[in-house]
This record gives C-alpha cells, structure tokens and sequence, in this order.
C-alpha cells in the first residue's frame, strides 16, 4: 500500500457505508470531507478532531496542535481542550521529548486551548516520533446555510503552505542547492502560518455554508471532498490559486505538483458573499482569493488557461514522494 491517507473510494466502501448511528446525540459522524464529528448534549454542542503527525519531523508539536484546532475550525467551532498521545523511538532521549512537549505547550497557549491529558510511549514500533491529537471544541447551536450551485469557493494563504515547510526543514540540504538563504528562511517560517483557527472564527459570522481545512491532497484535494460532500460539482481556475514562488521552485525541483502538496494553514470556504469574506479576512492580514465555484453539474473541472479539465479523486499526497 502507498504511504498516506487511504482513498476515499476505498474508505467509503470499507468503513463509512458500514457506519450506523444509533444516538441521537450524534449530529454529524464520519464522511467524506467531514473535518470533525458533532455531538449535542442537550442543546450544547461538542466538535470533536483526532489527527497524526506522521509525514514531519520537525515542528511536530506544533503542527500536532495547530491541525488539530484547524478541523475543529472547519466546524466554525472554537477550540477548548486537546489530548495528545506520543509514541517514542528507542533511540530519543528525554531532551528530544521534553522539546515537542515544550512546543506542543507553547502551541497551546498560542491557541488559547488547554492540554487536558494524553499518553506517552518509547516503543520500538516507531522508528521517528508520532504523535496524534485530539481536539474538542464549543460550538454555537445555530443552522448553517446550505452550499448551492454558484456559490463561490474562496482560500486563504498559499497552496502548499505545510508541504513546503516540512520539506525546506527536514531536507535543508537539498533545499539549500535552489533556494536562497532569505528563501529557506521564509519557507521554514511558514509552519507558524498552519492554523486556520482565525478563518474560522471569521466565518462564523458571515454566512459561510461550509469549511475545509486542506491538508492531505492539498487545495484540489481540499476543493474535490468539499464538492462531494455539497453533493455538487465545482470548476476551479488554478491561476487564482495563490501560491508563493518559494513553493513553485521547491515543486519544479521534486517534479511534484503544488496544488496536491499537504496545505494546512489553508482554509477553504463556500460562501454566496465572496467579497465581504475576503473583505474581513484582509482585515485580518489573511491573504485571500475565490478559486472557483460550485456548479450543478456533479463533475469537477480545474480551469487552466481557458480549458476544462476533469479533476480526479485525491490520492496520495505530494509529500510523500519527496520525505
């Protein structure tokens, strides 16, 4: 099996369409290009996220925390409390861990959420830390519109934001061969750009249908599960993506494509009121742009230079042919 998130054609035939919800306290269960589960106890509602740390080495305790929070702000949920459990390789010592502990805690406090619990081990399954978090966090009980054709689909923050981070840290020698050193310097910057907690809390307030962190699969990954989840279809015009030349070299280098490069940090929205979105993320010195929308048609098409072309499933993310 290839490295990576399992597709969705095969995770929708062996787990999601063998699911059955029998509490009512369960609102939204698992799907695809569903960020969170919702609960609802007695009228207060409960997003919950569990995600791995799995394609980085460095700055996990970070991206562990700030991922984590993400999906939770996908549900325009504010985030509260975090449980993070890390498996240990053999060979670590206890400064390697208190580090990714010390990051994870600083993390926390960045993001105004409390580490409430977890779970370590030194096991000698792991061969680089692992870790994996959970987040919970509040939501309001108020009904959300419903995405519909036309509605336009906007982002924030760069394609492959994560991606070229990850791959400027953990393989600087290489990167050093085509990269300046201001360069490498603002691409390792960016794992500090990786929440999309702000864009969220944005979103709340402004009629927003629906959210989409994208993480693995990147922006046309991302875009593609938010179209099957609307049950619609959508074109995206890649020249409106916004993507920092940084990334593009770092691409052309490892002859991957950017726009399927792990992107968290990037939060995709469906709104019928693109430009007071993009209005009030300016406000927030978040760069923004609509890419695209939804249509009718349940296909999906990626404009490029005037010319549809049908958008694929996501498969396995860019980074990993390169870590």
């Amino acid at each position: 099996m290839e490295e990576g998130k399992l597709t969705n054609h095969t995770l929708q035939k062996i787990l999601f369409d063998k699911i059955n919800i029998n509490n009512k306290e369960v609102l939204i269960g698992a799907g695809i290009g569903k960020d969170t589960a919702l609960l609802n106890f007695e009228g207060d509602l409960f997003s919950i996220s569990t995600d791995p740390i799995t394609g980085s080495k460095n700055g996990i305790g970070r991206l562990c925390v700030n991922i984590s929070c993400n999906d939770i702000a996908t549900s325009m949920a504010t985030p509260v409390a975090m449980m993070v459990t890390m498996l240990i390789p053999t060979y670590a010592n206890i400064e390697d861990v208190e580090e990714i502990i010390d990051e994870i805690l600083l993390t926390c406090e960045e993001n105004n959420v409390d580490l409430i619990g977890g779970h370590t081990e030194v096991t000698s399954s792991v061969n680089k830390f692992i870790l994996s978090g959970v987040c919970i966090g509040r939501k309001e009980n108020i009904v959300n519109p419903t995405p519909k054709a036309n509605d336009k689909i906007v982002m924030s923050k760069y394609a492959g934001l994560e991606g070229s981070a990850i791959i400027t840290l953990d393989l600087k020698d290489e990167v050093e061969k085509f990269l300046t050193k201001e360069e490498i310097l603002k691409t390792s910057k960016l794992i500090k750009d990786t929440s999309v907690i702000k864009e969220g809390l944005i979103a709340k307030n402004l009629n927003v249908s629906l959210l989409h962190d994208a993480t693995e699969g990147g922006i046309l990954g991302g875009v593609w599960e938010m179209a099957e989840n609307s049950g619609l279809g959508a074109i995206i015009d890649i020249d409106k993506i916004l993507i920092l030349d940084e990334t593009k070299k770092i691409a052309k280098h490892f002859n991957i494509n950017p726009y399927k490069l792990i992107s968290s940090g990037v939060m995709l929205f469906i709104t019928d009121n693109d430009e007071k979105l993009i209005e009030e993320l300016n406000k927030q010195n978040i760069p923004s742009s609509t890419i695209g929308y939804l249509t009718k048609e349940k296909e999906i098409y990626i404009l490029k230079n005037g010319v549809k072309e049908i958008l694929s499933p996501p498969s396995q993310d860019e980074l990993y042919k390169v870590i």
